[in-house]
């Protein structure tokens, strides 16, 4: 007799494995979700490194560092900068060799995380900062009508996810950057 050689699969090794993919997805899908603290944690260290940089490119170069989170809502970009807050180049990251841009709302580690630049000067939070090449002089700036004056206490960066919050702090004297 000839023997018929059977491929395929039968209807209950389909049904284990769609129940096995069942249970995976309910597992891992909560761990995506908008509200995990992690994607808060990384927005936050990410802005700090981003600020360390800024400040230490000021030092480094003994020039003057813009950081702009106004001409993008939600992101941080580096540039090098005038006195008087005008733009010579952008900050070349030397990890990624491009322009510096801290973007954590689309980054797949901090996704759905929002930042906004709060750099306080004259009484209100300013979206940009421009750092002097000593970095004790740091001045809250608005890119439109020039200097708004000296940084001030409580300045740094405010990042969101959901109902949660942190808030990454600049010192206004020594540029010392923060986290809770």
């Amino acid at each position: 007799m000839n023997k018929i050689a059977q491929s395929g699969f039968s209807l209950l090794e389909m049904m284990i494995v769609v129940t096995i993919l069942g249970v995976v997805a309910t597992v891992t899908l909560p761990l995506l979700g908008s509200n995990d603290p992690q994607k808060l944690n990384v927005a936050a260290e990410e802005t700090a490194n981003t600020l360390r940089f800024a400040l230490s490119e000021a030092r480094r170069t003994n020039g003057y560092v813009l950081i702009d989170g106004r001409t993008t809502s939600g992101r941080l970009r580096l540039y090098y900068s005038t006195s008087n807050g005008n733009l010579t180049s952008a900050i070349i990251d030397p990890l990624t060799k491009r322009a510096t841009d801290l973007n954590v709302t689309n980054s797949a580690f901090s996704q759905g995380v929002t930042l906004t630049p709060q750099f306080r000067a004259g009484g209100s939070a300013r979206t940009q900062l421009l750092i002097a090449p000593n970095v004790a002089q740091m001045q809250g700036f608005d890119g439109i009508g020039g200097n708004e004056g000296a940084l001030q206490a409580n300045s740094g960066v405010l990042l969101r996810l959901g109902s949660q919050s942190t808030f990454v702090s600049i010192n206004q004297t020594t540029g010392l950057v923060t986290l809770p």
